[in-house]
């Protein structure tokens, strides 16, 4: 039960906020975190920067017999970027032998193609074509169609051609989103791992009974939430400020300001997702008994944490599917989600509003709860503590 407010520890927090600040940023897990969140980041960038665009698909395509359908599949996959090289085969045998020895992908055979595993739809699709083509072209000669007559028919109408323009920079902001995730993923996972880690040692030490011998527990859970929350905080602006400048340097980005402004939304969903899950694992570190129980009693937040991270991935390539558009809203998965929707410019203005007012709104109903837990669970030992247990015992 929370203690009777005293006048002389209104800012303890900052005392215990300072506290795990300092000790956390003396540990070497926490530079270790740095320098891997750097060279992952590296990594990234000067792929980017460095690894080209990549060239387009190729094949090995043979065939037995006539040559006009493998040659036309080669000539259309000149004009679409598909490298496809022709070989000749005597015979069926001889073809075999060369796909079961991988020399070529496909073989073309009078009425069939016969592949080496499954049919890459690339290559299925170069050859069905041609073998259309060469098709409508013997039906042409039954007819006696003259080569004007074909040439008429196979040019193009004088249609006018109206591009619509696509989204500023959109593959330099997918790229950018890319990494907010993993960023905002990993600061979340790992700081809220923190958080708990230090609830439960102190528990599980009894050092927790001396602090709030002179510590209301509201403002210990304060400035534990606090203090590791501004580390992960500042750990995110260098590792963020240095992906920027490195992408700068080495070209990977053409728009500084997107990355920028990226940049920027990223830091501000990790303050308000980090308030909700810090406090949520905190309240589940005080519900556990011994550090080996920390593991079991986290499996549910970190699922949460893990889907919306693959939601979030999924995100890249669909911004603006059902799935996403929800966890983007909901509090648990909007810190992973909106960022890259708002990065991609697909959130509207309305969305991104109702979900700002839904995780402050949680925030503002979770974080009691959770203390509430927290409190009731902190100070009773010898065995892990139900939420009911808690509840109660806090009322």
């Amino acid at each position: 039960m929370d203690a009777p407010v005293r006048t002389t520890d209104r800012g303890s927090w900052r005392l215990v906020a300072r506290r795990d600040f300092w000790v956390r940023l003396r540990e070497r897990s926490f530079l270790i975190s740095t320098l891997l969140n750097i060279v992952v980041i590296s990594i990234l960038v000067l792929a980017r920067a460095y690894g080209g665009a990549g060239a387009g698909p190729s094949f090995d395509l043979g065939y037995v017999g006539s040559p006009t359908v493998a040659h036309g599949a080669a000539e259309l996959g000149t004009r679409a970027g598909v490298a496809v090289d022709v070989r000749s085969f005597p015979d069926e045998p001889a073809a075999e032998a060369a796909l079961h020895d991988g020399s070529v992908d496909a073989v073309v055979l009078a009425d069939r193609i016969v592949a080496r595993s499954a049919l890459d739809a690339t290559l299925g699709g170069l050859v069905e074509a041609s073998a259309r083509a060469v098709k409508i072209d013997a039906l042409l000669d039954a007819h006696g169609v003259t080569s004007e007559e074909r040439a008429a028919a196979n040019t193009a109408l004088p249609l006018q051609t109206i591009e619509a323009p696509p989204p500023p920079h959109r593959t330099e902001n997918a790229e950018v989103a890319f990494v907010a995730v993993i960023l905002l993923y990993g600061q979340l996972f790992g700081y809220g791992i923190w958080v708990a880690t230090g609830v439960i040692e102190e528990k599980a030490s009894r050092v927790v009974e001396l602090l709030l011998s002179a510590i209301r527990p509201r403002q210990l859970l304060a400035g534990k939430i606090v203090g590791i929350g501004v580390l992960g905080l500042g750990q995110l602006i260098v590792v963020a400020t240095f992906a920027i400048v490195l992408a700068l340097v080495t070209g990977a980005i053409d728009v500084p300001l997107s990355a920028v402004g990226a940049a920027a939304l990223v830091v501000g969903w990790f303050v308000l997702g980090f308030a909700v899950y810090a406090s949520l694992v905190a309240a589940a570190g005080a519900l556990a008994a011994r550090p080996e129980e920390l593991q079991n009693v986290l499996v549910p937040i970190n699922l949460i944490i893990l889907v919306s991270f693959f939601i979030s991935i999924g995100a890249l390539q669909n911004p603006d599917g059902t799935l996403v558009t929800v966890a983007s809203i909901l509090p648990m998965s909007s810190p992973l989600a909106m960022p890259v929707r708002m990065v991609l410019g697909a959130a509207p203005a309305w969305q991104v509003a109702v979900s700002l007012l839904v995780i402050v709104g949680s925030t503002i109903v979770l974080v009691p709860a959770a203390a509430r837990l927290y409190i009731g669970a902190i100070l009773r030992s010898g065995g892990r503590v139900k939420i009911r247990e808690a509840w109660r015992a806090a009322a």
